[in-house]
């Protein structure tokens, strides 16, 4: 599974800085000197659709990593920039990269940014992309405090961001498009719909919504009580939706989903986390009070589209088998390239249940979460929470409450797509880097 093409476009860091709270070249120095930009540079940059944010790499081996520079601190980027802005500079595949975020004040100038491409052999510059509005202001006018604007929208914030909003964007399907700066809300409502709220900085008036991303994540939990339909396992599905998110993907959590809720995220090409804590072994979960998820189904449910790239799963034994017809097996699709499954086993019995491995499980889950969301690979990090907590994982005492299969390379950080794999450079030449 190839790791989300790499773009350095504004008009879906919008969409990235809501789903994850990152704002992507972040820039100091000078914000307010236009560069100079010919005619047919300044046409034909804004003929340039870019879908995707630039992300860090993190990895706990020596990938460099993204970092800020100016063109006085970076020969390279000196020959061409001559102005004093920070530059985050990124090295991707056989390209160094360098980004530059327009901002006024605090106000992030979706869209408006400078890129340069080089060749990381060579130092030959490949390509400059500007873009740049000369319809702003140099300064903010004054706004609303931002509480104010969250105290007009419906549902939990997540996240608060002032933006000179892009024009003509389908994320912020505004018309006209706003002149004044606008606060750009996301929250989620009672029944967990993402909610993109656009207010008028100045005014303070509600202009419209947004476009929100799809749900890449999915959280789950079943009932803990299927007599008498009750009871939540919140700190654990919770714990999950939360991390995912953390990781890049905005995630749906859901308590006794129904059989047609599971099945749409199976039959997704989005999807790329999963995670379900229910009553189940290693062929069914119990997702509700009326019914069960088989093996067999997320056979029939997956069959026309890509494996699952990660599944935890938090039955009680559900995954003490990986083999054909088990739940480990069908979101994976019988591979081991590119797709992984985690979760328990004999959860429920000695030497895992009562004050052992069960009582830390949370924590287990958190450390692992925190380990992948920092570049590692899901093997490793599900390697070092173990060795964090022994008395889930204990191979010299024959404990072995949790379980990983499939691809030991696999990262989910930087975001992976369920999709097929194209190759770096073939994404490197079809995008706007």
């Amino acid at each position: 599974m190839k790791s989300k093409t790499l773009y350095i476009g504004l008009a879906v860091v919008a969409i990235g800085l809501l789903v994850v709270g990152i704002v992507v070249f972040t820039s100091g120095g000078d914000l307010l000197e236009k560069p100079e930009v010919s005619d047919q540079e300044q046409a034909a940059n804004e003929s340039v659709v870019d879908d995707e944010t630039l992300r860090e790499n993190h990895d706990d081996s020596a990938i460099p990593v993204a970092q800020m520079v100016t063109p006085n601190e970076d020969e390279l980027l000196g020959r061409y920039e001559k102005s004093d802005r920070s530059f985050e500079r990124a090295e991707i595949g056989d390209m160094i990269v360098y980004g530059h975020q327009r901002k006024i004040d605090d106000a992030i100038v979706a869209g408006d940014r400078i890129v340069y491409q080089f060749d990381k052999d060579t130092k030959e510059l490949k390509k400059k992309i500007i873009h740049w509005r000369d319809d702003l202001p140099e300064h903010l006018p004054p706004v609303i405090p931002k509480e104010h604007a969250e105290s007009l929208v419906r549902g939990k914030v997540q996240f608060t961001t002032l933006y000179f909003i892009l024009p003509d964007t389908p994320v912020f399907p505004i018309d006209p498009t706003p002149r004044n700066p606008c606060w750009v809300v996301r929250s989620i409502d009672e029944n967990g719909n993402i909610i993109i709220t656009i207010i008028d900085a100045v005014e303070g008036k509600m202009l419209g919504y947004g476009v929100p991303p799809p749900f890449t994540g999915f959280s789950l939990s079943g009932p803990m009580n299927t007599t008498n339909c009750s009871g939540v396992w919140s700190n654990w599905y919770q714990n999950a939706e939360s991390w995912f998110n953390t990781m890049g993907y905005p995630t749906e959590a859901v308590v006794y989903p129904n059989e047609a809720k599971v099945k749409s995220h199976i039959q997704s090409y989005d999807a790329a986390m999963f995670y379900e804590l229910a009553h189940g072994g290693s062929d069914y979960f119990e997702n509700d009070c009326i019914g069960t998820i088989t093996a067999n189904e997320i056979d029939s449910w997956i069959e026309d589209y890509p494996k699952m790239p990660f599944t935890f799963l938090g039955s009680c034994n559900g995954t003490c088998d990986a083999g054909p017809s088990t739940l480990s097996y069908e979101f994976r699709k019988g591979s081991t390239e590119d797709t992984v499954t985690v979760g328990y086993c004999g959860m429920d019995e000695p030497p895992c249940n009562g004050s052992t491995c069960w009582v830390v499980t949370v924590k287990w889950q958190d450390a692992m979460f925190d380990y992948m969301s920092q570049g590692w690979t899901v093997k490793d990090a599900f390697d070092q929470a173990c060795r964090d907590y022994r008395q889930c994982y204990n191979e010299t005492a024959g404990i072995r409450c949790v379980r990983f299969a499939g691809d030991p390379n696999l990262k989910v950080v930087p975001i992976v797509e369920r999709i097929q794999k194209v190759s770096l450079e073939h994404a490197v030449d079809n995008t706007d880097l």
